[in-house]
């Protein structure tokens, strides 16, 4: 790495206008630890909408989903309600984590066939539970000696992707300090478009402590499917300021008819060591890929020190693209 690398805080600072002919899905779990941290309860409480913007700019609300999912200890599932509701209950108990997505496949078959909202909303889970342990870093003392846990981390992470590459400057800092060393990201410009409550779905107030994850997917159709796609994590700190610990923007084309992915290219806004951003060139490997199939080429394909797994996650969740052309040549 050279010696010349910074860190990306480039937050984007609003969001595009709606396009005349396309679709939008927008998305957001909350992460809300339930005692001194997250490893003592975690409430996930998130919501999507998808919006239709007609030939004449006007704008329809075609779905809505609503989930609160209440975590134990362990990460364990202890209460889960949607709205719209669904049958759940195989879910209680598990520990929302590695093999979670599989069972929710299995619980909610046609949500996962069509790609709706809630199927969204529930596939986050796992990922959500997961990044809420940046919470926990946030309310360490700056000199605050290591515990048990960071040492575990850090045999568990080396090498997944870029910014936790054995030799990168977070694994540095453990080697050197004996636990994982807290990001500091820029403050959060306010993201919804002024004028139009269709930007965004309603979203409250992050409460101090908290953890949130934004998601937003445009897919509009001139002569291709053009996809515009963007997510944000952020914490709100002691002093009620919400700061961006990840961001990325991409753009996409694909095929509207094989839904074959022409190009893809993805853009750092926000990222907490320096070598994090060389991880976007990763998104190009989508050129060639069909839209239905990129969860899976993602978690298959998309590993080690050359890719970024918050970006994967966004890269995973263009498969929602397929069925949201389908819905805007449905009403177009």
């Amino acid at each position: 790495m050279s010696s010349s690398a910074s860190l990306v805080h480039n937050p984007t600072p609003t969001t595009p206008t709606r396009a005349a002919r396309s679709i939008r899905r927008t998305s957001h779990i909350d992460m809300i630890p339930r005692g001194a941290n997250t490893q003592s309860g975690l409430s996930l409480v998130g919501a999507a909408r998808d919006v239709l913007t007609r030939r004449d700019g006007e704008g329809v609300v075609l779905d809505e989903a609503e989930v609160r999912a209440e975590l134990g200890e362990g990460r364990t599932l202890e209460d889960l309600a949607t709205e719209p509701g669904a049958a759940l209950r195989d879910l209680f108990g598990r520990v929302v984590g590695t093999g979670f997505r599989a069972a929710v496949d299995l619980a909610v078959p046609d949500q996962r066939e069509t790609q709706t909202p809630l199927y969204l909303l529930l596939d986050d889970l796992p990922v959500a539970a997961l990044i809420a342990g940046y919470a926990d870093l946030y309310l360490r003392a700056p000199n605050e000696p290591p515990t048990p846990s960071d040492t575990a981390k850090r045999k568990v992470k080396a090498d997944i992707c870029a910014g936790w590459a054995r030799d990168a400057t977070m694994m540095q800092a453990i080697d050197r300090e004996g636990q994982i060393p807290i990001p500091v990201g820029p403050a959060a410009p306010a993201i919804e478009l002024s004028g139009d409550p269709l930007s965004w779905h309603p979203i409250a107030e992050l409460p101090v402590g908290a953890m949130r994850r934004r998601r937003r997917v445009d897919v509009s159709q001139p002569a291709h499917l053009a996809i515009d796609a963007m997510f944000r994590d952020t914490h709100v700190g002691p002093d009620g300021t919400e700061t961006v610990l990840h961001e990325y923007a991409l753009s996409a084309s694909a095929d509207a008819e094989s839904l074959e992915i022409f190009d893809c290219q993805a853009e750092a806004r926000v990222l907490p060591w320096v070598e994090c951003p060389a991880a976007a060139a990763s998104a190009g490997r989508l050129a060639g890929q069909k839209l239905p199939e990129l969860r899976a080429f993602v978690r298959q394909r998309l590993v080690g020190t050359s890719t970024c797994t918050h970006l994967n996650d966004l890269l995973r969740s263009l498969a929602d693209a397929a069925p949201l052309a389908s819905r805007l040549q449905e009403h177009l």
